[in-house]
């Protein structure tokens, strides 16, 4: 099983979860609700993957990891976008996603939603708000030059909600607008390792 940063994992329980230090009471009573946890960009002991748990408020986040063979099942933000979930939603945040969808699909980009968005898709738990943003994450495996994100950032812009977008490579991550408007400078890359400043030099153009 391929699994990679943002995807969500259904599990059995706080049970099935390894912590170095105590797991707060809130953890085990979010996942009896909703049973899901969120991949996150961390080293894992062999037979591990480093996951997040989403507490009923915004500052509740628990890291920790799970065994992989307590994976019940795995949705990823590209499946979300296959699903098409958000056309069964009447908040204008969802609504949105069509324009998203369409814009994204016509630059040929793999893509999906993440956040509280995406992860209300996944599980069918309120948890956007009025305060939310759209979370994307385009995962290139080919290159990806300045100028197409630009175009990929603008594009986006039109949208009525702020919409904050993650390129994901093999060895790690970093902001479509920082890039968009980084004028060939470094940008934060965030990598397993931990967050790095990194040029980012690629040669690819749509």
């Amino acid at each position: 099983m391929e699994l990679n940063p943002h995807d969500l994992l259904r599990i059995k329980g706080a049970d099935e979860l390894i912590s170095h230090t105590p797991i707060p009471n809130w953890v085990a009573e979010s996942l009896a609700f909703s049973p899901f946890v969120v991949i996150r960009r961390s080293r894992a002991a062999k037979g591990q993957v480093a996951v997040g748990v989403r507490g009923p408020e915004r500052n509740k986040r628990f890291a920790a990891f799970l065994p992989i063979d307590s994976i019940l099942s795995r949705i990823t933000p590209e499946r979300l976008v296959q699903d098409k979930g958000w056309q069964n939603h009447s908040k204008k945040i969802f609504q949105c996603l069509d324009r998203v969808s369409e814009f994204l699909d016509q630059a040929s980009l793999t893509w999906g939603p993440t956040g509280s968005v995406g992860f209300e898709l996944a599980t069918g738990q309120e948890v956007v708000t009025e305060k939310s943003d759209i979370d994307i994450v385009i995962r290139i495996s080919e290159e990806f030059t300045i100028n197409f994100a630009q175009k990929i950032e603008n594009g986006l812009k039109k949208n009525p909600f702020r919409i904050d977008v993650q390129l994901e490579t093999k060895v790690g991550a970093f902001s479509l607008s920082e890039y968009a408007n980084s004028k060939g400078k470094a940008v934060l890359f965030r990598t397993v390792d931990g967050p790095f400043l990194k040029k980012v030099t690629l040669q690819f153009s749509k």
